[in-house]
């Protein structure tokens, strides 16, 4: 899947930041958004990781910088990322990148109308320990694991905390270590951050992957209902269809898992 020469990707992706961006009007009450809180999943690459200096690193914050309008300075606020939630929930945080929607969510996050990466949804597990997977019931007899914070979407999430027996840890470095070790059966979260941090760990040959994926929802960018910024959705979401619509998002998903891969100088 990651195979696009590296200098393809740049430039693909140097055409679409040449575009101009129109400039965001003041809100309702005249104050115009001048500064931007963002956060962003730190442990989920390629699309996002958090890096010394309080800073993030990924694919969603390139994709920031070139989506917002001139004018507007983008702050980072590197939290876990269940508290960036809590965060942005009572209006600490203006803007949450890379994130599914969720009715709970859209109680008091605004959502692009356009996706921000596709983002599908697997089982991983212990190659010595894999099991015909075809439906959700098939993790009924087996105990599995989540990061603290994830939604899935595509009614999944109502299903594991009512049909299965699921145990939820901090962070996906976490879950997968537990797979190794014979705690848990199985681990969900993304496919391309899953298989990010096996690469870069070592151990593909040791955990897999199993089809079909859980869900197949894409994660979007969101503002905080509570945020003078809010009136900058639809200039997101017309940039976003722009990127997307010329193959711009999965480029830039497959630069950062490349980039990702060689920072941790391990082989691919």
């Amino acid at each position: 899947m990651f195979r696009q020469p590296v200098v393809f990707i740049a430039v693909l992706f140097a055409w679409h930041l040449s575009a101009p961006v129109a400039p965001l009007a003041a809100d309702s009450d005249g104050d115009a958004c001048k500064e931007l809180r963002y956060a962003t999943n730190p442990f989920y690459p390629p699309v996002g990781w958090k890096v010394d200096g309080g800073r993030y690193d990924g694919a969603v914050i390139e994709l920031l910088e070139a989506i917002i309008p001139p004018g507007i300075t983008l702050r980072p606020i590197v939290l876990p990322w269940k508290r960036a939630m809590a965060t942005a929930r009572q209006g600490g945080i203006d803007l949450l990148a890379g994130i599914r929607k969720t009715p709970e969510r859209e109680s008091f996050l605004s959502f692009t109308d356009h996706r921000a990466f596709p983002n599908p949804i697997v089982v991983f597990v212990r190659r010595d320990n894999r099991f015909p997977f075809t439906s959700w019931s098939d993790l009924k007899p087996r105990r599995g694991g989540i990061s603290v914070g994830d939604a899935f979407g595509g009614g999944f999430d109502d299903y594991w905390r009512h049909q299965l027996t699921v145990e939820q840890a901090g962070n996906l470095s976490e879950n997968f270590q537990k797979l190794a070790r014979r705690h848990i059966d199985y681990f969900v979260t993304g496919r391309l951050a899953g298989e990010a941090y096996l690469r870069t760990h070592q151990m593909t040959a040791l955990i897999i992957a199993l089809d079909p994926p859980i869900s197949q929802q894409d994660i979007h960018i969101a503002i905080s209902r509570q945020s003078r910024c809010i009136s900058l959705l639809s200039t997101l979401s017309r940039r976003l269809a722009e990127f997307d619509n010329n193959g711009a998002l999965e480029a830039l998903l497959e630069k950062h898992l490349l980039r990702y891969v060689d920072q941790n100088n391990l082989p691919d």
